[in-house]
C-alpha cells in the first residue's frame, strides 16, 4: 500500500449556501497553499468515578469541531473568495469592506493512495482569522484560519464533482511588487522593513444538546490589527506614537496594471511603539503595532480594492 506525499496533496474549495451543507454537484476550487491543513478537535472527558481497582471507568466523547490554517504566498485573484469570508462582506463594484455577511465553505483536502485516493471534507468552514506578512526582501505570505462544523472522510470525489484549476497568476514580493505606501500623512513616509496585517473576527462554536457538533458560528467584533517596523530616522513616527496619534495607512500590492489591490486602513491608531536599539551591528528601529478602527466617512475599518491600475 503506497504511502500518502504531501507534494501531491490538493486543497480545494467550495462555496456553501447553507451552513454545513456541501453544494450538490460542485464546482471546487483549488487552493494555493504551502502547507498546513485542517483537522477535526475533539473533546472528550474522563470519567470520575471511583473505582475499588483505580482504573478509569470510561473516556466520553462531548464533542467534535474543526480548526486549522494554511499559509500562502500570495498572488492576484487566488484569495478573493476567502477575503470576502475574512472580512465579512460582498465584493462590489471590486471593492471589499469588513461587514456582517458570514460566507461559508466546504474544503477538501485529496490524498494520492494510488486505486483509492483519501478525500476529506470539511463543511461549515469560514476564515476566521486572515494574516499578511510584508518584508523587505521577501515574498509577500499570509495564512488562512478557518473554522469548521466537522469532518467526513471518503474515498472517491462528491457525485458530479468538477475542479477549476488554481489561478496561475506570480507569487507577489514585497521589493518589486508594493508601491503608494502612506502611513499616517507622515512626511517623508517612514522606511519600512516589515508591515503585518491581521483580521480577527473572533469566531465562536455554538454547541447545542443533543448534538457532537457546532451551530452556525457566533461572530465577535471585527479586530483589525498589524505592526509596523520602521527604521529610526526622524523623531515623527516616535512622536505620533507618544501622542497617541494615526491616520490612514494604505499600500497597493500587484505586478500588472489591473491586477494589483489597495489595501486602506482609514482610521488606525498607533498603539504601544517601542525604539529598539540593538547592538553595535543593528540598526535603530521603531517597532509600532496598531489598531484599525471605524472610519465613519469609509464605514469600515478595513477597504481593499481590487483591479487597481
Amino acid at each position: 500500500m503506497p504511502f500518502a506525499n504531501s507534494s501531491e496533496a490538493r486543497i480545494a474549495y467550495v462555496a456553501e449556501t447553507a451552513f454545513g451543507t456541501t453544494p450538490a454537484t460542485p464546482t471546487f476550487k483549488v487552493l494555493r497553499t504551502t502547507g498546513g491543513g485542517v483537522r477535526t478537535n475533539k473533546t472528550t472527558q474522563t470519567s470520575d468515578e471511583l473505582r475499588a481497582d483505580r482504573n478509569v471507568t470510561d473516556e466520553g466523547l462531548l464533542g467534535l469541531g474543526a480548526g486549522g490554517a494554511y499559509p500562502f504566498e500570495f498572488s492576484y485573484g487566488t484569495f478573493d473568495d476567502m477575503l470576502e469570508s475574512a472580512l465579512r462582506g460582498v465584493w462590489t463594484t471590486n471593492v471589499l469592506k469588513n461587514g456582517v455577511t458570514p460566507k461559508y465553505f466546504t474544503v477538501e483536502e485529496t490524498l494520492e493512495l494510488g486505486a483509492t485516493d483519501s478525500f476529506s471534507r470539511f463543511t461549515g468552514c469560514s476564515v476566521n482569522t486572515f494574516s499578511l506578512a510584508i518584508a523587505a526582501r521577501a515574498k509577500v505570505t499570509g495564512s488562512l484560519g478557518l473554522m469548521g462544523q466537522k469532518e467526513a472522510l471518503a474515498s472517491a470525489i462528491v457525485t458530479g464533482a468538477t475542479y477549476t484549476a488554481a489561478t496561475t497568476e506570480p507569487i507577489l514580493t514585497s521589493s518589486a511588487h508594493v508601491a503608494a505606501l502612506s502611513v499616517a500623512g507622515l512626511n517623508p513616509t517612514p522606511k519600512l522593513r516589515s508591515v503585518n496585517l491581521e483580521i480577527n473576527n473572533n469566531l465562536r462554536e455554538r454547541p447545542a444538546v443533543g448534538s457532537l457538533f457546532s451551530e452556525e458560528f457566533g461572530a465577535g467584533r471585527c479586530d483589525v490589527t498589524g505592526t509596523l517596523e520602521a527604521y529610526f530616522e526622524s523623531q515623527a513616527l516616535y512622536q505620533a506614537v507618544l501622542d497617541h496619534g494615526g491616520g490612514a495607512l494604505s499600500l497597493t500590492i500587484g505586478k500588472d496594471a489591473n491586477k494589483k489591490y489597495t489595501i486602506l486602513c482609514p482610521n488606525i491608531v498607533f498603539l504601544d511603539g517601542a525604539k529598539q536599539i540593538g547592538g553595535n551591528n543593528d540598526d535603530v528601529m521603531v517597532s509600532v503595532p496598531f489598531r484599525a478602527k471605524l472610519d465613519p466617512a469609509e464605514a469600515c475599518s478595513l477597504k481593499i480594492t481590487r483591479a487597481v491600475a
